[in-house]
């Protein structure tokens, strides 16, 4: 009789909805989070572009795609360690690559000088902006207590 109603007695607890393209790991507050970083070091990239010329707005394009791509496999590395898919090990592995080549890939930048150090930190930012705005203007959280500390209302 309630069976059909989510959270009655006798019904299946609601599933989390898969990320379109069957991409697990992207939910949908992190794939907002993700606009608001690319989004963010678009509009720095265009303004150093109008302010300073096409060699600062590369930069700040390089430093805020490393940002958005560094985000993207953040969360997946996260999301793995949390549901515990796949083997931990391969995933460390693939963290520690993930740093490895940020470092790397950062410091080959610098060193080849195709954009000043000012200019990749500047788009690199767009990550803080970016999760800031993205947490602030993205999808609530569910209001079902679920989150709540401990000894809160709820």
């Amino acid at each position: 009789m309630n069976a059909d109603r989510p959270g009655a007695p006798g019904s299946e607890p609601p599933q989390k909805d898969p990320a379109p393209g069957g991409q697990p790991g992207v939910d949908a507050a992190m794939r907002v989070v993700l606009r608001w970083v690319a989004g963010t070091a678009a509009v720095l990239a265009v303004a150093a572009l109008l302010a300073y010329g096409a060699r600062a707005a590369l930069g700040v394009a390089i430093g805020g795609a490393i940002a958005a791509a560094n985000l993207y496999v953040f969360a997946r590395i996260v999301d793995a360690f949390l549901s515990r898919r796949g083997r931990t090990a391969s995933w460390t592995l693939i963290a520690f690559v993930k740093l490895t080549g940020l470092m790397g890939g950062v410091w080959l930048i610098l060193r080849s000088g195709i954009v000043s150090g000012v200019a990749l930190m500047v788009g690199y930012a767009s990550l803080v902006v970016g999760i800031t705005l993205g947490t602030l203007f993205g999808p609530r959280p569910p209001e079902d207590g679920a989150g709540a500390p401990p000894g809160g209302p709820g």
